[in-house]
């Protein structure tokens, strides 16, 4: 495994608020496990006293295991709106994210199942919840706890499953390919029907294409916007598919609550 310090991850709104905030460290899997896990991942901060701070983000196709000894742990699905996360005080959370469409590998049922929920950890692993969350609290090195959780993974041996490769391969499609605005366009990519694929995404990915295209587009709005690239919002509207700027801005808004210009506000 290899750590990345404090590396920005994809669709954390008003990205240069948060670093002021609390740290980000991104973990690579090791090679056993880089067929199930995209990273692991570590938020650690320390606000002062009476100090409260709101994170909101665009959560990807995945699911996620999250240790969380403030709020709460466990297996959570696909979160199919924004993401807000309320941080006080000192604290820290990891989560080990896994590659779209290789959780239904461990779970054994419809990834959509879970989307918009959260379950305990020890409900498709053998290990106590409790504990768990002690022995982060106890580590010295928080990042060290990926080893262990690592261990964890691979005494579950999830079986090899080609329709989660291909899902996660459509998923891959769809976010490197941002011209791609259509359910049609990506079940021709990958020679099935668009109703096949439908149930594809349904039963692998726990949401559907129609989602996960407009997702990955919002998240390279967002990046936009943290970048504070030179294009304008009907530039950008128009690179994302979307007819003018007022029909993005309301896309926008209805997701994350807030209008692009107030994101952009100083």
């Amino acid at each position: 495994m290899s750590n990345g310090p404090k590396k920005s991850a994809r669709g954390l709104i008003e990205r240069h608020i948060s670093q002021q905030h609390f740290d980000l460290t991104i973990i690579s899997p090791s090679d056993p496990l880089a067929g199930l896990i995209a990273n692991y991942w570590l938020v650690e901060w320390d606000l002062p006293a009476d100090t409260q701070y709101s994170q909101l983000n665009l959560p990807h196709a995945s699911q996620h295991l999250v240790v969380d000894p403030q709020i709460q742990s466990g297996v959570f699905g696909i979160t199919s709106g924004a993401f807000e996360y309320q941080l006080s005080g000192r604290g820290r959370v990891f989560g080990a994210k896994f590659l779209p469409g290789h959780f239904r590998r461990i779970a054994q049922h419809s990834m959509a199942k879970l989307t918009d929920q959260a379950v305990p950890i020890s409900s498709y692993f053998d290990v106590d919840d409790n504990s768990l969350e002690s022995r982060f609290g106890g580590e010295a090195n928080a990042s060290d706890f990926a080893t262990f959780i690592e261990d964890l993974l691979i005494a579950v041996n999830p079986v090899d499953d080609p329709k989660a490769q291909l899902a996660q391969s459509a998923v891959s499609f769809i976010e490197q390919n941002l011209e791609i605005f259509t359910v049609n366009s990506v079940a021709r990519h990958c020679d099935m029907s668009p109703r096949a694929l439908q149930r594809l995404f349904a039963e692998y990915v726990g949401i559907s294409p129609k989602w996960v295209i407009e997702r990955y587009r919002m998240i390279e709005a967002v990046e936009a916007m943290n970048n504070k690239g030179a294009m304008s919002f009907t530039e950008l509207a128009h690179a994302l598919g979307y007819f003018d700027q007022a029909h993005f801005s309301k896309a926008f808004r209805r997701l994350v609550g807030r209008s692009p210009s107030e994101i952009l506000a100083p």
